[in-house]
């Protein structure tokens, strides 16, 4: 067990409501849309924190599709049923912790180390939180998936609750009702013929927000400041692609006037086709050469014959987030006599990809090739 130093410990009490604030916070930063409400990427329920149990169930609504009355027509007994569906996400619980060098080296650190273990605590917990978010969007099962650094970060792919994956039909076909394997062309044209070239690219982002206006269940916007919208999630490999395109030049060149309501220059990499586009590195990424082929693990699935990276388009409702009562969130411990401390960080909830009738209710999943 490897040791690292310490000084005083600071109100475990305090602490523990504390860190779970930064953490949602820092989580919610993140995302950008993520909160209590169906207007959201990723929905938040906390009413597990005022009741027991192990299941938050979550309800999944379409829009109506009927064509109303008219005139003095009847509307008692004419009325339209909400199509709609339940979707449960079960808790669990992820902890971690840090163990301190001991009393002699606190005496010789001019701050403390149990703060700083509980900042580091704070930090891998809210690192944690948003893996699971994408790996959950992404429909990722593969348990071996690497980083571009090469550090596993699928290890606990299924932890709380395992995502649905892509179906090997649709990967198959290279397109379907939630998914697009950039540069496919016609049906048939998979998964398996992803080539070095199949970059990601502005016309996909318009071919894959008409799929999400056409799609049943639509995939429903975001609504904000007055705006109706999509957002598309790009891994940092695909978003270089992406700025090195013609087309991405000549798009930004023609771009509206710099201001305070252009995305480009508020933090987003972009806004095309009525898609709002933003890189993050927790984009799925596969490096075929160390993960296995595919997604969902070495030998299942469809094979991926280059490196790859999932990006995520996304409507509301793409995750559901259930939040559990935790008082004891931060935990400081002394051993060896009180000769030494020990900081634990715990987080109780669960995630899970919102499903419509076996279909992916707020998410797209769009595979382009990501050479590093």
């Amino acid at each position: 067990m490897s040791n690292s130093i310490s000084i005083d410990a600071l109100r475990q009490e305090l602490w523990s409501k504390d860190l779970l604030d930064d953490v949602m916070r820092d989580v919610q930063n993140g995302m950008q849309f993520m909160g209590e409400g169906s207007n959201n990427i990723v929905q938040v329920s906390r009413e597990l924190a005022k009741r027991k149990g192990d299941t938050e169930t979550f309800g999944l609504v379409t829009r109506l599709a009927g064509d109303g009355v008219t005139g003095d027509d009847e509307l008692e007994g004419n009325e339209e049923s909400m199509n709609s569906y339940a979707e449960q996400v079960l808790i669990d619980q992820i902890r971690n912790a840090v163990r301190l060098k001991g009393k002699l080296d606190a005496q010789k650190t001019v701050y403390s180390q149990i703060e700083k273990a509980r900042e580091n605590l704070r930090i891998w917990m809210k690192e944690f939180l948003i893996r699971q978010i994408f790996l959950k969007m992404g429909g990722v099962t593969n348990t071996t998936l690497v980083d571009t650094n090469g550090a596993v970060v699928g290890v606990r792919a299924a932890w709380s609750n395992t995502p649905d994956f892509i179906p090997d039909a649709d990967e198959a076909a290279g397109r379907g009702n939630r998914y697009w394997r950039e540069g496919s062309t016609s049906s048939g044209d998979g998964t398996d013929d992803l080539a070095a070239g199949d970059t990601l690219t502005l016309d996909t982002i318009t071919t894959v927000a008409t799929m999400a206006k056409l799609a049943s269940p639509q995939l429903q916007p975001i609504e904000s400041g007055g705006d109706s919208f999509y957002v598309f999630y790009v891994h940092p490999l695909c978003a270089r692609d992406l700025r090195k395109s013609s087309d991405w030049k000549t798009a930004n060149q023609n771009a509206r006037e710099r201001g305070e309501k252009n995305p480009v220059f508020r933090g987003a990499l972009g806004y095309w086709s009525n898609v709002l586009i933003l890189e993050n590195e927790f984009c799925p990424w596969l490096d075929v050469s160390v993960a296995g082929n595919s997604f969902r693990g070495a030998a299942t699935g469809t094979d991926c014959a280059v490196d790859a990276a999932r990006n995520l388009f996304c409507g509301r409702q793409a995750v559901l987030y259930a939040e559990a009562s935790n008082p004891e969130a931060l935990v400081v411990e002394q051993f060896d006599y009180k000769n030494k401390d020990g900081v634990a960080a715990a987080f109780i909830g669960g995630l899970q990809k919102a499903m419509f009738n076996s279909k992916e209710f707020g998410v797209i999943a769009v595979d382009a090739a990501a050479a590093v």
